[in-house]
């Protein structure tokens, strides 16, 4: 029954993922019961009403650059990512993991500072590149339905360095989908 239960839910979050919990027709997350909140209107959210602290961080190396990622691999973790934090390093990053690629969407939900945002295949590829916006709750979808890893950096992380879509992105443990797709609570 539980397992039931559980495949239900995440049927029902397949509407949500990335910065903030941006509904997306394709993306999809699974349970997580501490992750649930129950709002005034009754309408359960997915991401915390304050910054995330203490998240898990992961060595990459992308292209010939090493960065520290904060890695986000659970729905709370997911749907929250950058909210409510001061900013962003210059060479810091949030990595969003997933259990399988697909097509991602992210916004900026009570995020008061630009970014980018690399969608990465499974291969760790980055595939594209978008900015987005301070506050903008307009989700960015992926153009490719492969992506199973996203990387949020400083605005200007990625042209500072002279990366772009075909850039390689390996983690110190090995290719990213081996090292941390296992992790993953979010499809």
């Amino acid at each position: 029954m539980n397992r039931f239960v559980s495949t239900l839910l995440a049927a029902f979050l397949a509407l949500l993922t990335g910065c903030g919990s941006q509904p997306a027709t394709t993306a999809s997350a699974t349970n997580s019961a501490q992750a649930a909140k129950t709002n005034e209107t009754s309408e359960t959210t997915y991401f915390l009403s304050h910054a995330q602290e203490n998240l898990p961080r992961i060595k990459l190396f992308v292209g010939a650059e090493t960065m520290s990622a904060e890695v986000c691999s659970r729905v709370e973790q997911v749907a929250t990512g950058l909210m409510h934090r001061k900013g962003i390093g210059p060479e810091e990053g949030m990595l969003f993991v997933f259990a399988e690629p697909r097509e991602r969407s992210f916004y900026m939900k009570n995020v008061d500072f630009d970014i980018a945002v690399a969608y990465i295949d499974a291969d760790g590829v980055i595939n594209e590149i978008v900015q987005l916006k301070a506050r903008d709750e307009k989700g960015v979808p992926s153009k490719s339905e492969n992506i199973q890893f996203v990387l949020e950096t400083a605005p200007d992380y990625f042209s500072r360095h002279g990366f772009g879509p075909g850039t390689l992105i390996v983690s110190e443990r090995g290719p990213m989908k081996e090292a941390l797709s296992r992790f993953a609570q979010v499809r």
